[in-house]
């Protein structure tokens, strides 16, 4: 689907600018907006494939929260920030250079939010390591 709608993107921009339509170009290439809906969707479309693989996540991940520091997710929400790095560590991905990439966000962005959910875990020590055998069999 991504790659679809790179091609589509690449397309019109040949078109525009064979047309002579750099105003048009620059208004297309400026636009946040589509940017940030595209974005949303790639966070939501990895939200439902990794609880596709881990429907318990959630639970399993606030278990091993103190109980004062569990995240209720908004209705909107399937993860949040904080579990949606956590996911990525969970399928082996614990570069934070990698994550960071991913969620647009800073190294120390993604740095500060896994210290930020250490701290409220029940065992900092384990943490991690209980977060990589959530859906184990």
């Amino acid at each position: 689907m991504y790659i679809e709608k790179l091609y589509h993107f690449r397309r019109t921009v040949h078109r525009k600018i064979t047309a002579g339509q750099q105003e048009e170009l620059l208004r297309l290439t400026k636009s946040a907006q589509r940017s940030d809906a595209e974005q949303q969707e790639l966070y939501a479309n990895f939200d439902r494939a990794f609880l596709h693989l881990y429907p318990g996540f959630v639970r399993d991940f606030n278990e091993l929260l103190q109980p004062g520091e569990r995240y209720t997710l908004r209705s909107d929400e399937l993860l949040n920030t904080e579990m949606r790095i956590y996911a990525f560590i969970r399928l082996g991905i614990d570069d934070t250079t990698k994550i960071a990439g991913f969620l647009h966000y800073s190294v120390n962005t993604i740095y500060t939010y896994r210290n930020k959910v250490k701290n409220k875990a029940i065992d900092r020590e384990k943490f991690e390591q209980q977060v990589m055998k959530i859906g184990m069999v």
